[in-house]
């Protein structure tokens, strides 16, 4: 029997020419709608992620706002009187005014009986507004005795020093929020004095 020899490799043509391949008009419709339906379901999952999340916001605020009342401070309710207060002077005295004095006058004067009444807290809330790096601790707890929210390992140190020093109360300060006088706070110990 003779044995065939099949080329493997064909020899290229001499002269080759690029053609690019042009799609046909049902891979283009296919193509805008693939795009379409694509920016659209984006859209979609943006609104969904959004909204899911103010929903599970305004829940965790509701647990927190009941657990919260349920066990007021003493204090509580003559400063929420004294902004209520203040909020309804602000719109009694902006009753005959503009629409940007009715909107301006009881909120700035609530704003004001707030800070008035909660001064540790303005201030933290001033100083988050004027700067961006500072971090608000996921877990806090509410400290009777100083009326600040404290994270949960400053409220446990408060509570074993404040029993350790039969009754008298302490301060702790939030370590998040002092200045040591660096950009950094890890960089404490790059900044210490000489002795």
């Amino acid at each position: 029997m003779a044995a065939i020899r099949l080329p493997i490799y064909t020899a290229p043509p001499l002269q080759s020419k690029y053609i690019e391949e042009r799609p046909g008009n049902l891979q283009m419709g296919f193509a805008s709608i693939r795009t379409t339906t694509g920016h659209y379901i984006g859209l979609c999952k943006g609104v969904y992620i959004f909204v899911k999340n103010g929903i599970m916001d305004t829940v965790q605020f509701g647990k927190d706002a009941y657990v919260y009342l349920k066990n007021p401070p003493r204090d509580f309710l003559p400063k929420i009187g004294v902004i209520t207060v203040s909020g309804l002077a602000g719109l009694v005295s902006a009753r005959k005014g503009s629409r940007l004095k009715k909107i301006t006058y009881p909120l700035g004067l609530a704003t004001l009986g707030a800070t008035v009444c909660y001064p540790v807290q303005s201030v933290i809330i001033a100083k988050l507004g004027s700067s961006a790096e500072i971090e608000i601790p996921a877990k806090t707890t509410y400290n009777l005795k100083q009326s600040v929210a404290l994270p949960t390992e400053l409220n446990s140190e408060t509570k074993t020093k404040s029993d350790s020093t039969s009754g008298a109360s302490l301060f702790v300060p939030d370590l998040k929020f002092m200045d040591h006088g660096q950009s950094h706070p890890e960089d404490i110990d790059m900044y210490s004095t000489r002795s």
